[in-house]
C-alpha cells in the first residue's frame, strides 16, 4: 500500500529503471514519486508540482533512474529531477543538465499546436525526448542542440502512445488503429511505415454458400 497524497484520479503509473522507486501522474496538477522509507518500513511519496498546469497523461524515465518526462494535459512535455537522496547516489551531469535537485525542471517544451500531449518517451541514450499530441503532431526534442525540437504535423489521427525501439527509431500508435513507424534523423522525422496494414484479399476457394444457393434451380 502506498499514500500518493492526492485528491484526484491516477492516471498513469511508470517504475523507474532500478525499480527503487515509481512515478505516478494524475488528475490533481502533480507528479508522486514513491519509494521505500525503510526507517518508517513503509511507501512514502513527494510530489512535484510546479508548473504542471493540468491532468499528468504519460511518465517515462530516463536511464539513469533520476530524470523523467511528463506528457500533460496543459501542452506541455516536461523534464524533471526525481532524484531521491534518501536512497540513491548523486546522479552524474546529463546533457539535460548538471544540478538534479528533486523536482527540479530540467526542460519544458510546447506541443506543435497545442493539443494534449497523451505519450512522452526518452530515447535509450537519454539524449532526447519524443512526445505525440491531439493535434496529430509527433515531436522530438535533442537535449545536445540546447532543446531543439522537430516537429511534423501529420493527416492522420491523433496518436496516444509512443515508445523508441532505437536511438533512431520511434513506434507511435493511436485512433488509426495501425502502429507507424518514424526515423529519427539530424533534423527531420520521417514517416516509414505501418507495421500492421492488411495485405491483400486472398481468392475464397471452393465454392461459397451463395453460390450453392445461385445454383439450387
Amino acid at each position: 500500500l502506498v499514500l500518493l497524497r492526492i485528491n484526484r484520479a491516477a492516471t498513469c503509473v511508470k517504475w523507474s529503471p532500478n525499480e527503487t522507486k515509481f512515478a505516478v501522474g494524475c488528475g490533481a496538477k502533480l507528479i508522486s514519486v514513491c519509494y521505500f522509507e525503510k526507517e518508517q518500513n513503509w511507501w512514502v511519496s513527494k510530489h512535484i508540482k510546479k508548473p504542471i498546469q493540468s491532468t499528468v497523461l504519460s511518465i517515462d524515465w530516463h536511464h539513469n533512474n533520476c530524470l523523467l518526462v511528463a506528457g500533460s494535459a496543459d501542452f506541455k512535455c516536461r523534464v524533471y529531477s526525481g532524484y531521491v537522496k534518501e536512497i540513491e547516489d548523486k546522479p552524474a551531469p546529463t546533457s539535460w543538465g548538471k544540478k538534479m535537485p528533486f523536482g527540479n525542471l530540467m526542460a519544458e517544451f510546447s506541443n506543435g499546436r497545442g493539443g494534449w500531449v497523451h505519450s512522452a518517451s526518452f530515447s535509450p541514450n537519454g539524449e532526447k525526448v519524443c512526445w505525440v499530441g491531439h493535434d496529430s503532431s509527433i515531436t522530438v526534442g535533442d537535449s545536445t542542440k540546447d532543446n531543439q525540437t522537430i516537429v511534423v504535423e501529420g493527416n492522420h489521427l491523433p496518436l496516444l502512445s509512443v515508445t523508441f525501439i532505437s536511438d533512431k527509431f520511434v513506434v507511435a500508435a493511436g485512433h488509426d488503429c495501425s502502429p507507424m513507424l518514424f526515423e529519427i534523423g539530424d533534423n527531420s522525422i520521417t514517416f516509414k511505415k505501418r507495421l500492421d496494414e492488411a495485405g491483400p484479399k486472398k481468392a475464397a476457394s471452393g465454392v461459397s454458400a451463395m453460390d450453392k444457393f445461385k445454383n439450387m434451380d
